[in-house]
C-alpha cells in the first residue's frame, strides 16, 4: 500500500505552485503540470521536536517540498499570501507597515452618571491565526438601549473563518450576548455585541466595572473550533 501511494502523481495547480514557487525567477512560468511526486513519510523537526503538518512534504526531481505556511510559523514568522502579486510573504513586509491602519482612539463615554468609566486598556487576543482587538466600548446609540462593544477581527490564515461569542459577563456575572463575525482569509471584518438593558438589570448591574468575553473560531476547511482566552475590558 506504502509502495503504491509513494508512485502516486499530484495533480493539479497546487503542486505546480508549490514547484514553480521553489524555483529561480528566470523559470518562473505559469502553466498548470502533471508532475510526478513521491510520498516517503518525510518528517519536519523544528529544534529538536516534530512538526506535525496537514500537508504531507514530498520529494520532486531530487528536492524536498515543505508546506511553507507550517513551518514559517513553526519558526516565528508570519505566513500571509498576496493573490495580486501570487507571493508568499514571510515576516512583515515594509509594504504591510505602510498599510497598517492608524490607531484608532478608544471609544468610551465619559459622563459621570454613565454606566461606563474609562476603558483601561484595549485588549486583543490570538487564536487559530485569528487576532480580536476590542476597538470600543460605549452607550448604545442604536434602537436597543445597552451598551456596545465593538471588535476588529483579523483572519491572518488563507482561509475562511467563523468567530462565535462562546459566553459573555459583565462584573462576574453572566448575561446573554450574540455575536457572528465570518471573515474570509487575509481579510478583516469588524462586528459589534450589544449588551441589552433588560438583560443588565436582569442580572443586577447598574454600574459596569468589567465585561469578559469568549470566543469560539471555526476554520472552515475542517470545522475544528478552538475557544480563545478569556478577553475582559476594564474600566477605571
Amino acid at each position: 500500500m506504502k509502495f503504491q501511494r509513494m508512485k502516486d502523481v499530484c495533480l493539479g495547480a497546487t503542486v505546480a505552485a508549490l514547484v514553480m514557487g521553489a524555483a529561480p525567477a528566470a523559470y518562473a512560468t505559469v502553466a498548470n503540470m502533471d508532475i510526478p511526486v513521491m510520498f516517503n513519510n518525510i518528517k519536519i523537526v523544528v529544534d529538536g521536536k516534530e512538526l506535525k503538518t496537514d500537508k504531507e512534504p514530498f520529494i520532486y526531481e531530487g528536492t524536498t517540498y515543505l508546506p511553507v505556511r507550517a513551518v514559517g510559523e513553526a519558526v516565528g514568522k508570519n505566513v500571509t499570501w498576496d493573490a495580486a502579486s501570487k507571493t508568499v510573504i514571510l515576516g512583515e513586509t515594509e509594504q504591510k507597515e505602510q498599510e497598517k491602519e492608524p490607531e484608532q482612539p478608544e471609544e468610551t463615554t465619559s459622563d459621570n452618571d454613565s454606566r461606563l468609566g474609562k476603558l483601561s486598556s484595549k485588549p486583543s487576543t490570538n487564536v487559530n491565526n485569528m487576532k480580536i482587538q476590542c476597538t470600543g466600548v460605549r452607550e448604545s446609540a442604536g434602537y436597543i438601549d445597552g451598551i456596545e462593544v465593538d471588535f476588529k477581527f483579523t483572519n491572518n490564515s488563507d482561509f475562511e473563518q467563523t468567530v462565535v461569542l462562546d459566553s459573555l459577563e459583565v462584573n462576574n456575572k453572566e448575561v446573554e450576548g450574540y455575536l457572528y463575525a465570518s471573515v474570509l482569509g487575509d481579510r478583516s471584518e469588524t462586528d459589534r455585541l450589544t449588551i441589552e438593558d433588560s438583560d443588565l438589570k436582569s442580572a443586577g448591574i447598574d454600574k459596569i466595572y468589567n465585561i469578559s468575553v469568549v470566543f469560539r473560531v471555526y476554520n472552515h476547511d475542517d470545522w475544528d473550533d478552538v475557544t480563545t482566552n478569556e478577553m475582559i475590558m476594564n474600566f477605571n
